[in-house]
């Protein structure tokens, strides 16, 4: 304890609210995912890069792992828990997490993935590096997100499953790479983000909806080369407002960018939503 008043402590109130989270969560992805839907224990592979969502899916489940596990290790830094503390549990919760919905899986129709337990692990690994190798930094994840407006085949619309509304970004701190010499001649707010999606894929696999059920229109791959704004170089002193910014700079909002959909032309738009 740090003398202060019990209302003003953050450790007892960060301890609790993820517990709280991780009940809530695990609640959510019962009445979701499986309630109802028993099925003895079984793998599936589903194809990895050329599977029902293009690889999306893989991509998301390394995103998830790497934002959840930053957000974890932000709160328990936040809430006054040690450097190793945050490092461990931010690390540990988000793996259970991950692991916990592909054991959930496996006793359903959706079955066990290796695969997307490999891409959560990859995203906790990556999250952890960054704190580790400083260099890291420079090359960010972000996540952004339209709704497509497609009703998944089972009518129960999902953010989780509209993968035609997702895009997941690859951004490069140009500012900080450049020579000193150059540094001039580009802005430090201003990042360049690669981003990767799909049209027409918001569906599942074969094995959960009895048969492959796509939208209206071929299955594409999606790329974007965009400006991303680099939240880290707000000027914030307050430790709250600092936290904050690293969690809000997980997204990727809105920028001027260049999207091609294989199969059509490339065109730009001012503001990139999916």
């Amino acid at each position: 304890m740090d003398g202060s008043p019990w209302y003003l402590q953050r450790k007892p109130f960060i301890t609790a609210g993820i517990a709280v989270h991780t009940l809530f969560t695990t609640y959510l992805e019962y009445k979701w995912w499986w309630e109802g839907n028993y099925h003895p224990f079984r793998f599936e592979n589903d194809g990895f890069w050329h599977n029902y969502s293009l690889g999306v899916d893989k991509i998301g489940h390394f995103y998830t792992s790497y934002a959840y596990t930053t957000i974890l290790y932000e709160l328990f830094r936040w809430g006054g828990y040690s450097e190793l503390t945050a490092q461990w549990w931010s690390s540990g919760i988000s793996f259970f997490y991950a692991l916990s919905i592909e054991i959930g899986d496996g006793f359903s129709t959706y079955a066990f993935s290796m695969t997307d337990l490999n891409a959560n692990i990859l995203g906790i690994g990556y999250a952890y590096l960054q704190r580790c190798v400083p260099f890291f930094n420079n090359f960010k994840f972000k996540w952004s997100y339209y709704p497509s407006g497609i009703i998944p085949f089972d009518r129960h619309f999902r953010i989780t499953d509209d993968y035609d509304g997702h895009l997941y970004w690859l951004t490069i701190d140009v500012y900080n790479l450049l020579p000193e010499k150059v540094k001039s001649y580009w802005v430090p707010f201003l990042n360049i983000a690669i981003g990767y999606g799909g049209e027409n894929i918001s569906s599942r696999p074969h094995w959960v909806s009895g048969t492959p059920i796509y939208p209206p229109g071929v299955p594409s791959r999606k790329f974007v080369i965009a400006l991303d704004y680099n939240l880290a170089t707000l000027p914030v002193d307050h430790d709250t407002w600092k936290a904050l910014v690293r969690v809000l700079d997980l997204y990727h909002f809105p920028a001027p960018g260049i999207r091609k959909v294989l199969g059509k032309p490339a065109h730009g738009k001012w503001l990139v939503l999916y």
